[in-house]
């Protein structure tokens, strides 16, 4: 696997203030969620400990999503978000505004926001278990040579999610313990991913 956490795709960056968005904080709220759940965060064991894990919502006709290399951090702080304004997937290519850069993986983000008009949240998280028993579960999964950060991952998860009923559920094949969901709502989103960690773990339990 390729080294995690890396951003690949062509960003055009503006250093700004702190992005004014009325979900900042509802966001930040979901994000520090995952990262107790251990579904975000970072682990010098894993990844050459880089961070892992991002979240996003729809905001000001673009998304805000969380900074690259903030996945350590058990909470969130204002500037710890970025703006993505446009986005140009064929080309590679993130416009973003804001404190600090976007997530390495703001590119599988766009996908989702672009494939399907009722996606209004994007959480992807890392989770060596159920990444594993994604495809006993029957869960989405993209193609193996679809690396993160790259024009053919983002594809592939608009492929699906355009396809999909949501809340949806992607295993991200060509990126270690990567897994992707989206939603209408946040909620919603985060009740979806520990529900199927909850039903790995379950599956784990009876095969023993």
């Amino acid at each position: 696997m390729t080294q995690e956490g890396v951003i690949k795709f062509q960003l055009d960056w503006h250093a700004g203030p702190v992005i004014a968005c009325a979900l900042r904080a509802t966001l930040g709220h979901w994000r520090d969620v995952l990262h107790a759940h251990g579904l975000i965060g970072a682990d010098p064991a894993r990844y050459g400990g880089i961070g892992f894990g991002n979240v996003s919502c729809r905001c000001r006709g673009g998304f805000l999503i969380t900074a690259t290399q903030t996945g350590h951090l058990s909470t969130l702080a204002p500037e710890h978000f970025c703006q993505v304004t446009h986005w140009d997937i064929v080309h590679n290519r993130i416009y973003a505004e804001g404190p600090q850069p976007p997530s390495s993986e703001a590119l599988s983000h766009a996908a989702c926001y672009d494939a399907h008009p009722d996606i209004c949240w994007v959480f992807h998280i890392h989770h060596p278990q159920l990444w594993r028993q994604a495809a006993a579960l029957g869960f989405a999964a993209t193609p193996p040579d679809a690396e993160y950060g790259t024009p053919a991952m983002a594809l592939a998860v608009s492929d699906l999610a355009g396809k999909a009923h949501l809340p949806l559920f992607i295993r991200m094949t060509g990126h270690e313990d990567g897994l992707i969901a989206a939603g209408h709502s946040g909620m919603e989103t985060c009740t979806l991913l520990l529900n199927k960690v909850a039903e790995a773990q379950a599956s784990s339990a009876l095969r023993r």
